[in-house]
């Protein structure tokens, strides 16, 4: 099903089906807040497949809602798995893909319809939309700076670098135990 909807999207953008063939022959799986599928890239389309996955490229609910008001936010909720090259490749290749919503009505109602609709639906949806997502913009703005419910960037950094330095920190300390254990196995072994 999965590759079926990406392929119909693929069908109408020919320079993101050419980014796409690029990884002819490899084996992704993406995984979406409500499906997931393993698919195999032939000529430029999906096609599902039982073959392990060479990569994995998620997108989970937090892209999906940094997406509206912030893309590079919504790039670092991105998770990559794998081959990296091949799951940003196709990350790229899915980045570039533009649905025209009134070709695809078309079919269904024709043309003039179809246009007149896709029209329709940005006057009506696009001011309840657009006043929908300044106030989240504000809202969180709100809890951020006057209610402090959340926590502002800055003075949640040096939080964030203590917590990685302290990571690799521990990586560090398991490292230099795991090189004393093995030099003590060693010394019994000789023993």
């Amino acid at each position: 099903m999965l590759a079926g909807l990406l392929n119909r999207l693929f069908d109408h953008d020919a320079a993101a089906r050419a980014e796409l063939a690029r990884f002819d022959g490899r084996v992704i799986r993406l995984v979406f807040p409500v499906i997931q599928a393993t698919l195999a890239i032939e000529a430029g389309r999906f096609a599902a497949s039982t073959a392990p996955a060479e990569a994995t490229l998620t997108l989970g609910l937090r892209f999906f809602a940094a997406l509206p008001f912030d893309r590079t936010a919504a790039q670092r909720q991105l998770q990559l798995d794998g081959d990296v090259q091949l799951a940003a490749g196709i990350g790229r290749a899915l980045g570039q893909l533009r649905w025209d919503a009134a070709d695809s009505l078309s079919s269904f109602v024709g043309d003039v319809a179809g246009r007149r609709i896709v029209w329709l639906a940005g006057k009506v949806g696009g001011v309840p939309g657009a006043i929908g997502a300044r106030m989240a913009v504000h809202l969180i703005e709100y809890w951020r700076d006057e209610a402090p419910l959340l926590a502002h960037k800055r003075d949640a950094q040096p939080h964030f670098t203590a917590v990685d330095t302290l990571r690799d920190d521990v990586a560090r300390l398991e490292k230099r135990l795991a090189l004393l254990d093995a030099q003590l196995d060693q010394r019994l072994a000789k023993k």
